[in-house]
């Protein structure tokens, strides 16, 4: 297994284990290639950035059952040390998930 693919791995774990935040199965999770980055804390630090999409939620469906609106997942991307491969935090449209699951 390559890093990109253990980095990967790692995230599916933490998904599992913390069921904060799930991803949409069907857009496969994309890991980039190790860069220097500036945190956001403001340390600069070379990490592997995933992409992920969350899953879509809150259909509602109208009185004959076709679907009249919904909320379209986001794309998010987690952060992770490229030296420990550890997840650093997760980036999302109204905020970060750190890795303890907390916002």
């Amino acid at each position: 297994m390559n890093t990109k693919q253990q980095v990967i791995e790692n995230l599916k774990k933490w998904f599992n284990k913390t069921n904060v935040i799930s991803y949409e199965e069907r857009i496969p999770l994309n890991c980039r290639d190790k860069e220097l980055k500036e945190l956001r804390d403001g340390k600069t630090k070379e990490v592997y950035v995933v992409s992920f999409k969350t899953k879509s939620t809150n259909l509602e469906y109208d009185e004959n059952g076709k679907i009249i609106s919904f909320f379209e997942g986001m794309y998010c991307f987690a952060y992770f040390d490229a030296e420990t491969l550890e997840l650093l935090y997760i980036m999302k449209k109204a905020g970060f998930i750190e890795s303890d699951g907390s916002y």
